[in-house]
């Protein structure tokens, strides 16, 4: 049911905006003008590729598919974030062509014509330079830019936190998204850095598969792999919520990395009373019909906790810290990507309140990870993958 709904998503979207498109070569392509039956069948043709190459997808998983079908999702990207600007100027080009042609009249139609042309030169123009721009930009973020791990060191100061574990340190990693585009190789070149870290507890903040529910053990062995000397733990995400969580849950209880689903557990007790751990479901949940996956509870993670304990909160999504935040010591969050696209600004600072770093609040502070795979375009532009090594010290 899901997998089909996305599809159709992907139809729609991508049928509007290879047809804007195609109006748009019409209007300011006179040779194209003539091949008018041409232009749509290959905007058709390019608007359902992608639907049925995620169709095929699921039953085959082979590389080269999964190379086709990263392309085919990179070029829609291209097509929609392109139309974005190419609309305004062609909105504010036809404007100014109209108000001049009511303030100074045409002399004739030939001299009517040549403005036309101007116009269409312009949009061409402006038109080729925004795609070619956008091509190169989001070809660069699928070969190289989502391939880009970085560390980020991260110290954050706990009241109350033990003496005896200053200088703690935990590797977090966010949204790997296992599936058609992280799979091996990329999963590699994040746990190399992750390893680098020597952290003493490795998290994981949900999103750990992208749709498919069966390639959740790549990730469980690369988590054991390394060798954290207080384990790995992880949490849902709204993808794995998407996947079926019964299936990830199931696999998390057979391994030695522990799922904590609205619930908590003590580290290093022994050393001045050690700190809480503690794991919510993702928000998602609170509008899924899932069965035994109702979302966040943090009563109920909190439950048993002493107060004056100091206490790390793992949740998927970000915005959850505004109910977090005065009742845990630092909430490490995922879910946005960075933005993941980001052409000299990001857009999604106008519709998230929380995208990337740190944020501090009423005593408690939030981090949010910009994340290690991707969703949606396998690319990643002004927001390289990220592996954080938070470094916690007593205030």
């Amino acid at each position: 049911m899901l997998r089909g709904l996305r599809v159709l998503v992907f139809l729609l979207v991508s049928t509007i905006a290879h047809f804007l498109a195609a109006r748009w070569v019409l209007s300011v392509f006179p040779q194209a003008r003539a091949r008018r039956r041409l232009v749509f069948a290959i905007a058709g043709a390019l608007s359902t590729a992608l639907a049925a190459l995620r169709i095929l997808g699921w039953w085959f998983r082979g590389t080269f598919l999964h190379d086709v079908l990263a392309i085919a999702m990179v070029e829609l990207a291209v097509v929609v974030i392109s139309l974005l600007p190419l609309g305004l100027l062609v909105v504010a080009s036809r404007l100014v062509a109209r108000a001049f042609d009511r303030v100074v009249p045409a002399a004739d139609a030939g001299a009517k014509q040549a403005r036309i042309s101007r116009r269409e030169a312009i949009e061409r123009v402006a038109g080729v330079s925004i795609a070619s721009t956008t091509t190169l930009a989001l070809g660069w973020g699928m070969v190289r830019g989502r391939h880009s791990f970085a560390i980020e060191e991260i110290p954050i100061a706990i009241p109350g936190w033990p003496k005896a574990l200053d200088g703690y340190v935990i590797a977090q990693v966010s949204d790997i998204h296992v599936g058609a585009f992280v799979r091996e190789r990329q999963l590699d070149e994040g746990f190399e850095l992750v390893r680098r870290i020597k952290p003493d507890l490795v998290v994981a903040t949900g999103d750990l598969v992208d749709i498919d529910s069966d390639v959740i053990g790549e990730l469980i062995v690369r988590l054991l792999g390394v060798n954290a000397r207080d384990g790995a733990y992880a949490v849902l995400g709204n993808h794995d919520h998407y996947a079926g969580p019964h299936e990830i849950v199931s696999a998390f209880r057979r391994s030695d990395v522990r799922l904590l689903l609205d619930e908590s557990t003590h580290i290093r007790p022994g050393d001045g009373g050690g700190f809480a751990l503690l794991g919510v479901d993702d928000l998602h949940g609170r509008k899924s019909l899932q069965p035994g996956f109702a979302g966040p509870d943090l009563g109920r993670a909190l439950a048993g906790v002493a107060p004056d304990r100091p206490s790390i909160l793992l949740a998927h999504q970000p915005r959850f810290f505004v109910e977090a935040q005065g009742r845990v010591s630092l909430q490490l969050s995922g879910h946005t990507h960075g933005g993941q696209i980001n052409p000299g600004f990001r857009p999604a600072a106008a519709l998230m309140e929380f995208v990337a770093g740190r944020y501090d609040r009423a005593g408690s502070t939030l981090y949010v990870n910009r994340g290690f795979g991707t969703s949606g375009p396998p690319a990643r532009v002004a927001a390289p993958p990220e592996v954080t090594k938070l470094v916690i010290v007593s205030a």
